[in-house]
């Protein structure tokens, strides 16, 4: 490997973001140890040209990847293959990093040889530009080197690994022959359980790196786009469920992965029933949802049914995404 840290930049029409994204990385100081793949996934505007100014300006750090539009896992892929890092992260397009605290991860990056490596993000608002950071939860223990089947399952500790906060031994995805769908939305999740499964050790660094912008109601997570797109969350709901049914997990990495598989239905439950204004067509595809999930994996529709029958109970109630997120306190 010739660099430390390959950076996998998925890009589609960010024409507007793309510049704040790739200046985070234009510093000599990463000409060594970062590359930045950006991967222009078939743009119609000028992203492939933003792009082309800051490969001429730093030859070094930025590598372009002009390829046909593929989606947000094709990105992924192409960038795996490309990564000459030993280790492999992804920021996406309209999104950067804190430039001094890239400096710190490269410095702990040399140190250390652990599978993946978790840090912190920051969410910004893109209106006021302001935002907090997410910290680890005080039981995570940081700056040293643990098993990922001593860790995975211990209360929340998931949550804090996130496409965000993640980075991964470029040989381990590519070992594990790790290749995410393509020309659908949702993916995140996929990449995220899977670049995780096979790791034997983890690390988690406080180290606030990723920048990561919220309140852009064209976000794949908005509830109006979950429900347009609820077939590309149902193809990552049933690939996480062959996964999670596969061999060679151990115990604990077994529990990490079927709670994962758990948590996407239960998340599917809310698109169809919850997030969906038209409730008839909401009940009918949960209904056969339902159906086929009994069929196909009763397992984990003994798991889920009791999350089934709540959102089932939301749903008659009328309520919504909105009043479901003020129920969380959100």
């Amino acid at each position: 490997m010739s660099k430390l840290l390959t950076v996998a930049m998925p890009c589609y029409n960010v024409e507007t973001y793309l510049e704040r994204g790739l200046s985070s990385f234009a510093d000599p100081r990463f000409s060594d140890d970062v590359e930045v793949l950006i991967v222009n996934d078939g743009s119609t505007d000028s992203t492939k040209e933003i792009a082309e100014r800051f490969v001429a300006a730093y030859p070094s750090i930025f590598r372009l990847i002009d390829k046909e539009n593929g989606g947000h896992g094709s990105g992924i892929n192409a960038g795996i293959a490309h990564a000459t890092g030993k280790y492999f992260r992804i920021v996406d397009g309209d999104d950067w990093v804190a430039t001094e605290n890239l400096v710190l991860l490269l410095e702990r990056l040399r140190g250390i040889d652990s599978d993946i490596v978790v840090d912190e993000r920051r969410e910004v608002d893109m209106s006021s530009m302001e935002g907090d950071v997410i910290r680890f939860p005080d039981y995570i223990e940081t700056d040293r080197e643990l098993r990922f089947e001593d860790v995975c399952n211990e209360r929340d500790t998931e949550s804090s690994i996130t496409i965000h906060t993640l980075t991964t031994k470029t040989e381990l995805l590519r070992k594990r022959g790790i290749r995410i769908r393509e020309g659908i939305f949702y993916v995140d999740y996929e990449y995220i359980v899977k670049a995780t499964s096979f790791a034997n050790t983890v690390t988690f660094l406080p180290i606030e790196l990723y920048q990561y912008l919220v309140g852009n109601a064209n976000q794949s997570v908005a509830a109006e786009n979950w429900v347009k797109r609820y077939a590309h969350h149902e193809t990552v709901v049933r690939e996480m469920l062959l996964f999670a049914e596969s061999d060679g997990f151990s115990e604990p990495v077994g529990r990490y992965v079927t709670r994962k598989a758990q948590l996407i239905v239960n998340t599917h439950y809310n698109v169809l029933l919850i997030f969906d204004k038209d409730r008839k067509r909401g009940r009918r595809r949960a209904r056969e949802f339902r159906l086929w999930l009994e069929k196909s994996h009763p397992r984990f529709a003994a798991l889920t049914a009791r999350r089934y029958r709540q959102a089932a109970v939301l749903h008659y109630l009328g309520v919504d995404a909105d009043k479901l997120a003020r129920i969380k306190g959100r």
